[in-house]
Parts: structure tokens; C-alpha cells; sequence
């Protein structure tokens, strides 16, 4: 029972598994009673209060953080002659595509060679492949360019190709980075693809008869900023449905839990900032003025909204990452409704701008111990 015990502190320890699993494992093993030898505790310094916390793997040591510090000037020093070459080259988008993909194959291979060896070893295998997604997104724009593309168009390209190339290497190899990289690739071609339709449907405004802009063609702003929280809304859906699925992987494998809780947290920040940016959202409105298409106070209930409906998911799913996308949205529903209706002056603006950051901080430090002692809750009731 005792080496039992130590392993699964060693995986806590290790960020392996979270806390709460922690806690069901030790259940599981008979550790039920109050009264016996309590379980083998984690290394202090690798102790993880939160789930968010927890996605992290072991500390960086001195020679990993020398590592990188080291790797990053190489790969500025290899960019900045790369961007040299092209800046002096007749045709800089074929030098830009050529040296990205030297990087792209370079880093490619260096995780490959990584991602065989311990965490840290594997931890640095993400990193490689990461930047090597990066790469391939470069030379997917400088492509795009090359062909006559314009700037919507090939950033379309371009995060298609990051996309591409993430899913490869996240199938190769499933970390924590290469989790993360994959889903910020979805996220880059949902935001572009959103941007590059918005200049295919509303053409760019004219000019009235003195020169002062004139209101566009097209559909009414106001819809559009709908429309686009309903993109945000759909997309981030489509990532919670991917952390659902790598969080029901974890009797498999249990380093899925931390990448469940990062892409959870992702999801709830690209619904939050999403759907934020786009009742926000300023236009030439018909008046010739620009403004809010959307008025301020209804805009900051639909982030409310969705606020609330995350923190109903964190309690549901024992998510505690949607709490913080939730307390972000909070902050940003009543810090727009303070300066827009509330601020008479400047100082009244900080001291209410002061209290909405304190509540909210406080409102999701409770929200998120209660899910946290949801399953100590749940062992003390079978230990009973």
C-alpha cells in the first residue's frame, strides 16, 4: 500500500495528475480512514493548488532555462539573416518560404529526437515543435503573398498550414505544448477565416462629397457583431469539445487531465474575449459617427451571460480553468459598464474600477474551492 501511496504522490508531484485525482486514487486504494497514517505527501515545490496550476510540468532547471535562452538568440540571429536575404532578394516571398521551412524541418526533427527522453527532455520536444508550427505558418503567409493574395486571404493560408501542422505533430506526440499549439492553430483560422469573410461581405466604406467618411454598404454593423459572437461562441464550443474529450482519456493516460484543464481554459478565454470584442465593437454607424453598434449595457449583459453560463460549466464538469475565463468576463462586463455609466470623474472611475477587481477576484477564489473540495467531499462520504 505504501509504494502505492508513493507513486501516486510521485505522479502529483511530477504534475502528472492533478490533486483531485490524487484524491480518487488514494480513495480507490483503501486510504479512506481518518484514523490511519496519512498518505505520503508531494515534494513541496511541486505541489499545485489549482488545476490551472497543475497543467505545468516539473520545475525548469538551471540548464533547461540556459537552454532556451541560448536557443531563442540562434533562432533571432538565423531570422534576422533570413529576413536580411529577403529584404535584398528580387523575390523576398521565395527567400521568406525557403528559410521558414529550413527552420520548420530543422526544429521538426529536433523534437523528434526529443520526445523520447524524460519530462523535461519532452517538455523541450514541444517547445521544438511549437516553433516549427510557427515556421510553417510563416512560410504559409509568404505563399499566400507570392500567389496574389491579400492579407485576409493569406492569412487564411497561413493558419491553415500552422493547423496542419500542429494536428501532425500533436498526433506525434502528446504534450502539453503541442496540445496548446494545436489549439491555438484552431483558434488562428477560425479568427481568420471570421476576418477574411467580413471583407467579402462588407466592402470597404467610401467617402461622402467633402471627404469625411460615409456609411458602408452592406449588412447592418450591428449584425455582424452577432454574427461574429456567434463565431466565437460556436469555436469555443468546439475546443471545450476537445478538452471533454482529452479529460475522458485519463484513465489511459493521466498527463490528459493537464491538457484537458489548459484546453478548457482556452476555450473559456475564447468565448469570453470573443464574444466581448464583438458587442464592443465601434462602426460608421449611419449618423457618420463612429460608436458602439451595439448599446454598452446590453453588450456587457451578453458577457455577463456568458460568464454565468461558465461558471455553471465549471461547477457541472468540476472545471475549475472555466472560472477564471468567467472572473475575466466579469471584469471586463462591469469595468465597461462603470466607464460608460457609472464614471463621473477619474477618481470615481478607479475606486469603482478598484471594487469591481476585488469582487470579482473574490467571487472566483470561492467558486473555485468549492469545485476544488468537491472531491474531498465526495471520499469523506464514502470513507463514512
Amino acid at each position: 500500500m505504501d509504494d502505492i501511496l508513493h507513486r501516486i504522490a510521485q505522479w502529483q508531484a511530477d504534475g502528472l495528475i492533478d490533486d483531485a485525482t490524487a484524491i480518487r486514487l488514494r480513495a480507490a486504494e483503501g486510504d479512506r480512514s481518518r484514523d490511519s497514517e496519512p498518505p505520503l505527501a508531494p515534494p513541496e515545490r511541486s505541489i499545485k493548488p489549482t488545476s490551472v496550476a497543475s497543467v505545468f510540468g516539473p520545475g525548469v532547471t538551471i540548464g533547461e532555462m540556459f537552454a532556451y535562452l541560448g536557443g531563442a538568440f540562434l533562432l533571432g540571429a538565423y531570422e534576422a539573416s533570413v529576413a536580411r536575404v529577403a529584404g535584398g532578394s528580387g523575390n523576398p516571398e521565395s527567400a521568406i518560404i525557403g528559410g521558414s521551412a529550413v527552420a520548420a524541418v530543422a526544429f521538426a526533427l529536433l523534437g523528434w529526437m526529443l520526445r523520447s527522453g524524460d519530462a523535461r527532455r519532452r517538455r523541450g520536444a514541444g517547445v521544438s515543435f511549437a516553433i516549427a508550427m510557427l515556421e510553417v505558418g510563416t512560410a504559409g503567409f509568404a505563399l499566400g503573398t507570392e500567389v496574389g493574395a491579400d492579407f485576409a486571404a493569406a492569412g487564411v493560408v497561413a493558419a491553415t498550414a500552422a493547423l496542419v501542422a500542429a494536428g501532425g505533430f500533436r498526433v506525434l506526440h502528446a504534450a502539453l505544448l503541442t496540445q496548446f499549439a494545436f489549439i491555438i492553430a484552431i483558434t488562428s483560422v477560425g479568427g481568420a477565416l471570421l476576418n477574411w469573410l467580413e471583407e467579402v461581405v462588407v466592402p470597404a466604406p467610401g467617402s461622402g462629397s467633402f471627404g469625411e467618411p460615409s456609411a458602408q454598404a452592406g449588412p447592418d454593423p450591428a449584425l455582424l457583431a452577432v454574427v461574429a459572437a456567434a463565431w466565437w461562441i460556436a469555436l469555443a464550443i468546439i475546443v471545450g469539445l476537445i478538452g471533454l474529450r482529452e479529460a475522458g482519456s485519463v484513465d489511459d493516460d493521466p498527463a490528459a487531465g493537464r491538457r484537458a484543464a489548459l484546453t478548457r481554459l482556452i476555450a473559456g478565454l475564447i468565448v469570453v474575449i470573443g464574444v466581448a470584442n464583438s458587442v464592443m465593437r465601434t462602426d460608421l454607424l449611419s449618423t457618420g459617427d463612429y460608436g458602439r453598434v451595439i448599446a454598452p449595457w446590453l453588450g456587457d449583459v451578453l458577457v455577463l451571460v456568458v460568464a454565468g453560463v461558465l461558471v455553471e460549466r465549471a461547477l457541472r464538469r468540476d472545471a475549475s480553468t472555466f472560472v477564471y475565463a468567467a472572473a475575466l468576463g466579469l471584469m471586463i462586463a462591469l469595468s465597461d459598464f462603470n466607464f460608460n455609466y457609472l464614471s463621473t470623474t477619474t477618481e470615481v472611475g478607479l475606486l469603482i474600477e478598484g471594487v469591481i477587481l476585488l469582487a470579482a477576484g473574490f467571487a472566483a477564489d470561492r467558486v473555485r474551492r468549492r469545485i476544488n473540495r468537491a472531491p474531498e467531499l465526495v471520499a469523506e462520504v464514502a470513507a463514512a
